[in-house]
């Protein structure tokens, strides 16, 4: 069995398309609507990798890493931030929480795919 993600998205095609990806590239996915079922995920199933979009109802994405900063579940967690979002502050605050990587949307699926098992293939510093 592949790594695991979970994929945080609240665009429910968005979502679909990078789950199938992901799912075709050896992954197992957990799809997530919104901040809270991603947290909620991350605590059952313990995955590799988190793929977090920073706008999302409930809690967005930084809200989510503030609940997970002390979570034993999320050891080890690598975190990657999937968003439009661009601006410096908010990519400062991320990368303070433990964010690994910001990627925009505009990622080809090849891209990303290809992004997340160089990301799995190096263990965190």
């Amino acid at each position: 069995m592949g790594a695991s993600i979970v994929l945080a998205e609240d665009e429910p095609d968005l979502r679909a398309i990078y789950a199938e990806c992901l799912r075709r590239c050896g992954y197992v996915v957990w799809e997530a609507a919104d901040g809270a079922e991603a947290a909620t995920l991350v605590r059952s199933h313990r995955p590799d990798l988190l793929l977090l979009d920073h706008w999302m109802p409930v809690l967005n994405g930084l809200e989510v890493l503030e609940q997970l900063r002390d979570a034993r579940e999320a050891i080890g967690l690598k975190v990657v931030m999937l968003t439009h979002q661009r601006d410096a502050e908010t990519r400062l605050e991320g990368f303070a929480l433990g964010v690994a990587a910001y990627w925009t949307k505009d990622l080809s699926l090849a891209d990303l795919g290809s992004k997340i098992q160089t990301l799995l293939d190096h263990p965190a510093n």
